[in-house]
């Protein structure tokens, strides 16, 4: 009696599968997608959502989306249920892979509950989600949101990241509501937004501004509006400020209404670069500088901090002692 029960619910199982895609939007409405029961697992199979107004839930599932042969994402819970007349799905204990069209890797979620909106193309995730890129970043937040025609992330609350490495993390980073773009790879934080990244020396950088952007696939942050970046050695205000992860050394790169001040130097340009670990500072722009009395102007400025030395390019002010120009 035992296996014909089970061999009923095989049988009956691929049947109300082939309903349930039937059941979600026109290709017209959301891309084709697929869905199976994964076999041979202990407690997976049919069951009747007892507790809950579900049509019929299923156990061990696997859900998939695609758009003209693209994949889109998949979805794998250990339970889900279908609401029929509300139409939609829910799942609990979630694993999402979201493909990213541009840069070709997975973006990868985990999240305690989720649902999926049939009509609307909609996806919630909820209860300590997170969203991990292929080089390591990962995002937690409490809810995230799924848009399947723009295939983007949003969220309004507070969200924080931590990379490349989650173990031994070198970057981190928070704000308050999050755009994503999955086929860019490209996490906007919509204000509130801080930082820190660590140095070779063992220091720390800190950033703060009213809003951010974050590429992982490039480990690139783009930090604008009242941005403030504090070094050992430096201090840096500007309108933008973007940062470049790289092997050897950090690039920065401040816009805007730029002060740089180390020491007992003050710079002030349209742009400013600089290397990490590095001994020299560029200032273009309207480049002005004030050291030990003196007061430099030109179209650039460079600053060489191992040797307390300044060159400046179409120079025109006043020079004194302790500069070189």
């Amino acid at each position: 009696m035992k296996g014909s029960w089970k061999n009923l619910a095989l049988r009956v199982a691929p049947v109300l599968w082939a309903l349930l895609v039937t059941l979600w939007p026109k290709p017209s409405e959301l891309p084709p997608a697929q869905a199976n029961v994964r076999r041979g697992g202990v407690g997976e199979g049919l069951y009747k959502a007892a507790e809950t107004k579900a049509n019929f839930g299923l156990l061990g599932v696997n859900f998939y989306e695609s758009n003209n042969g693209q994949r889109r994402w998949h979805i794998e819970s250990e339970q889900a249920e279908l609401h029929r007349k509300e139409n939609y799905a829910a799942f609990q204990t979630v694993m999402a892979e979201f493909f990213a069209e541009r840069t070709g890797n997975v973006v990868l979620t985990k999240s305690d509950a989720g649902q999926a909106w049939t009509d609307k193309s909609r996806v919630e995730l909820q209860g300590n989600v997170s969203v991990e890129s292929q080089k390591g970043y990962l995002f937690t937040m409490n809810r995230l949101f799924y848009d399947g025609k723009t295939h983007e992330f949003s969220t309004d609350d507070k969200v924080d990241m931590v990379g490349p490495d989650v173990k031994i993390p070198i970057m981190f980073l928070s704000g308050v509501g999050m755009q994503a773009d999955i086929d860019t790879e490209r996490f906007i934080l919509k204000k509130s937004v801080q930082a820190k990244k660590a140095l070779k020396d063992g220091n720390w950088m800190r950033i703060t501004s009213r809003a951010g952007e974050f590429f992982t696939n490039e480990s690139r942050a783009i930090f604008q509006g009242g941005v403030h970046a504090v070094m050992p050695t430096a201090i840096i205000d500007s309108n933008r400020f973007e940062m470049t992860v790289g092997k050897a050394n950090d690039e920065l790169h401040a816009t805007g209404n730029v002060v740089f001040k180390s020491k007992d130097k003050v710079g002030r340009a349209h742009n400013m670069f600089l290397e990490v670990g590095g001994n020299e500072v560029i200032l273009e722009g309207n480049a002005r500088i004030d050291s030990k009395g003196n007061h430099l102007q030109g179209r650039r400025i460079r600053l060489y901090t191992d040797e307390d030395r300044i060159e400046v390019e179409d120079a025109m002010g006043r020079g004194g002692h302790g500069s070189k120009n």
